[in-house]
Parts: C-alpha cells; structure tokens; sequence
C-alpha cells in the first residue's frame, strides 16, 4: 500500500507536461481562437437608460399629491411598466419609428422574430442600484441596440410608445369604468325612484301630517303640531267642561230659588258672580230681612213699620223671582253653546287622538320607506362621484402621463460585455484547462506499469517489440538468446541471463528521459 503522505512526484508531474504539451497547449490554443473567432462574429450592444418616476392618479387622491398608497401598489405599478414595455406593440412601434439599421425603408420591418427577441433580450425595466420595485418612485427604463446612437433613439421612441400605450390602457379602463359606473347610476336611480314613489303616496295621503309624520321618523327636538294640538284640546275641552258643569249647577241652583227665594241665601259667591243683579237683590233681601228682624224685636207684628218691611221683603223676593226666570230664560242659549263647544272639543280630540292612531300605524312603513330613499340616495351619489372620477381620468388620459422623465437618456461609453482581448485570453485559459484535464485524465500515475511511455505508444496500443510474437520466433529466441537486441541498449544483443526489465521506481540512480528509457548513470 503506498504511503499518502508522501511527496509530490515533482519529476513525474514535469514528465507528464512535456510528455503531453502538445495536447494541453493545442486545446489553449484552440479556444483562444474559438473566443477570437466569437468576438468578431459577434455583435456589440450599446445600452441606454431613461430615469423616470411614477405617480398615482390624482383622481380621488388628491389628499396624497399622486403618492401611492402603499409601497405594494407602488410595485404592482412598476412591474405593470415592465410588462408594458417589453409588449409586443410598444417594441414594434418604437422599432418602427427608429426604422431599419440598414437604413433601408421595408414594409416587413421590424419582423415577428426581431420584435420578440428585442423585447425579450434588449428591453428591461429595473429598480435604482439593483434593488427591487418598490423601495423607490424612481426606476430606468434601459434598451440595448447596436451602437449608441441607435441605442438613444430607441430608448426615446420606447419612451414615447410606452406613455402612448400607458394613456391607451388608461383611457380603455376608464371606458370601461364609466360604462360600469353609468350602470349602476342608473340602476340606483331607478331603485331610488321606487322607494320615493312608494314614500310619496303616504305623504300624499297624510298631506296635512305630513310634519307630525316626518316627527315621528326622524329624532327631532321637540313635539309635533298634532300632538301639542291634541295637548291644548284636551286643556281647552276641561275648561268647557267645567264651565259647562258650573252653568247646569246654576241653573238647578236658579230653579230651587224660583219656588224658595230664600234658597238663594245660602248659595255660594261663585254661583251669582255671573249675575250680578241676583246678587244686589240676594244683598237686598238679606237686608230687608234683617231689617225686619230688628224691627220684630221693638214692635209688634201689626206695627205699620213691620208691615211695611214686610211688603218691602216680598217685593224683593217678587223681583228675585221674576229676575231668576228672566236669567234661565237668558241660560239657555249659554247652556247650549257650552254644550256644542264640549261636544266640538271632544270630537276634535277624538280626530286629533285618531289622526295621530294612523300615523303610528303608517310610522314604521313610513320609516323604512324614508331610510331607503336616503340610502339609495347616498348611493346615487357616490355613483356620480365615482362617475365624475372616471369622466376626469379619461379625459385626463388623453393628455397627461403618469411617467415622467427625470432628465436625459444616458448611453453607454463601451459597449456591453467583455473585449475581443478578454474573450481569447478566457478561451486559453479555458482551453488550458480543459487540456490540463484531458491530460491528467489519461496519463499514468507514478506507481503505473506503464509509466516512462511515449503518449503515442498509447495511441498504437504500445510498442512494436510489445505485441505478442509467434511459436516459431519464440522457439528461436529461446534457442538463440544471443540474437536478441535491446533497443534500450543501441541495439546491442542481450547477453544471456541478463534481465532488462526496468528497475522498479525509487531505485537510485535511474533518471528519466524524454524518450521514455530508464539510463544508468553509471
């Protein structure tokens, strides 16, 4: 088992090169020309770079000055830009408009073919300093063409067909809004006409509580007209009642003191306020009475001034008499008026109390009627808003960009990749090492049999002394020892008994030689 640790075979890895320089140094050189070869064949490209910034709509973001909202907005926006100008029509308008490198004008150009692979190859949009979208409002758009005059114009003429196709796609959503949007304006306006029709007829029908109604759907201050209406009624119907009460207690109270004067003595102040000549002749017969009496208590019954207070005691009550037949004559109409305001009272109150009964009936309906015309109404109106924004986008679409240029297209000093230079010395090196692989893959390590051979010797299959001989050449070898020759000894004959197999590796004092034979250096 050989020993790992032991040195490199420094005279065996020279050996190897020499031995196999020809290979190695012919595949350097084979792909150095290969790179040459590719270098010239190949075409160079000038890149062009346009820096650009984009904003939002200002539409409905006019709070945020055309910022996004959001930096994932902001991404999906420039990524939509990168699609966009590697389209197939903006590359064709922008090679259209740049026309043919020949310089000659052809119906054909540019091809399916060529627009597909400068779309493909030559037209990029990437973020500021190899980040990613997102991260800035800045980014480049960045073509590549055959020289740098070529490369500006067509960065320019992309610029332009990508904005131009930017308004399209615009102007094409913004269609396509409006017609959604006129849509549902219509669709609301239609529902909001149901609902206002349908509220409507129950205004019409309770026109005159039209307020008391709308009182009790809405939350406002205050009481409605009906119900304050209903409130004095009432306060109004118990003042005529009262008064009503008080007259028919009058009037039974009048009609005792028709058959009793004297019944009138003990009535209340409040009765006779309304007449105040029954009071005088109540006071006067209260006087005459007491005049009597007094005289009673001096006289005699028959005395002429008893008499005579008598007869003026019985004519006050003869003309308190006639005067309570003249006052029930007199309270009749009062009676009856006090009676039909009462019942006018009373019924106005039972309307007012009905009136308001209907419209707690119709208030829930009602209620329900008056929030959906206020819903469908919001609704209409944010539908003409959003209707107007789309109006204005796409108006704004055929006149305004949302990219802007932040200054002049830069092209490239040197064209991209690497010089004619660089391409043939990569190739050598590839070349050589590729060579160095190949040789280390077919040369004999030091521990081989075959070590010390010619590489041609292993493309003839070894040595012409190394192919099998025939019985009869054998037997005269083995008969004639003496005629057999070493090579390896200028052709001398091999003495009999002398072994020329070469000594094994480590043996002091064999050295190798470029021809592959083992010499003694003694």
């Amino acid at each position: 088992m050989s020993n790992i640790n032991q040195p490199i075979a420094w005279k065996h890895l020279r050996y190897v090169l020499i031995l196999f320089s020809p290979l190695w140094i012919g595949s350097a050189i084979l792909f150095a020309v290969a790179g040459l070869g590719y270098s010239m064949i190949s075409r160079d490209y000038w890149s062009a770079s346009q820096p650009m910034v984009l904003r939002d709509e200002a539409t409905g973001a006019v709070d945020r000055l055309g910022r996004f909202a959001s930096q994932t907005e902001l991404k999906a926006a420039q990524e939509t830009i990168l699609e966009m100008a590697r389209n197939l029509e903006v590359v064709t308008a922008a090679l259209k408009q740049i026309g043919s490198p020949t310089g000659k004008s052809s119906t054909n150009w540019p091809t399916a073919a060529t627009v597909a692979s400068t779309a493909k190859r030559l037209v990029n949009v990437r973020a500021p300093r190899g980040g990613e979208f997102g991260g800035s409002d800045m980014f480049y758009l960045q073509v590549e063409q055959d020289s740098p005059e070529r490369a500006l114009k067509f960065c320019e003429a992309l610029f332009d067909s990508l904005t131009q196709q930017m308004r399209q796609v615009r102007q094409v959503r913004a269609d396509s809004l409006i017609a959604e949007l006129t849509h549902a304006k219509a669709l609301a306006q239609e529902r909001l006409k149901t609902a206002a029709d349908s509220m409507r007829e129950i205004e019409v029908k309770f026109g005159s509580d039209l307020g008391e109604l709308r009182n009790l759907t809405e939350t406002i201050n205050g009481e409605g007209a009906n119900r304050r209406a209903v409130e004095d009624t009432i306060k109004e119907l118990q003042i005529a009642e009262l008064e009503l009460e008080k007259l028919h207690s009058l009037k039974v109270f009048l009609t005792r003191g028709l058959s009793d004067p004297n019944h009138l003595l003990v009535s209340g102040a409040d009765l006779l306020t309304r007449q105040p000549s029954l009071q005088r002749l109540k006071d006067g017969l209260i006087d005459a009475q007491l005049s009597r009496s007094k005289l009673s208590g001096n006289m005699r019954p028959d005395h002429p001034k008893i008499k005579t207070a008598e007869i003026a005691e019985l004519a006050i009550i003869q003309a308190i008499k006639e005067e309570i037949g003249s006052v029930l004559q007199s309270m009749e109409p009062v009676l009856k008026i006090e009676t039909e305001r009462v019942e006018r009272l009373t019924a106005k109150q039972d309307n007012l109390e009905g009136r308001l009964g209907r419209l707690a009936d119709i208030r829930t309906k009602y209620s329900r009627y008056a929030s959906e015309v206020k819903h469908r109404t919001t609704l209409l109106e944010q539908a003409e808003r959003s209707l107007t924004d789309a109006e204005a986008s796409r108006s704004a679409a055929v006149s305004t960009n949302l990219v802007a240029k932040l200054g002049p297209v830069t092209v490239s000093e040197n064209p991209n990749g690497p010089s004619a230079k660089i391409l043939a010395f990569g190739g050598g090196a590839a070349g050589m090492i590729v060579g160095l692989g190949m040789v280390f893959l077919v040369a004999p390590g030091p521990q081989q049999p075959s070590f010390g051979r010619r590489w041609s010797d292993r493309m003839r299959n070894g040595r012409s002394t190394d192919q099998p001989v025939s019985t009869d050449d054998a037997n005269v070898a083995t008969s004639s020892p003496s005629s057999v020759v070493d090579r390896r000894s200028g052709g001398a004959a091999k003495p009999p008994g002398v072994n020329f197999n070469p000594p094994p590796r480590g043996y002091e004092g064999d050295s190798i030689r470029p021809g592959g034979d083992r010499r003694s250096r003694s």
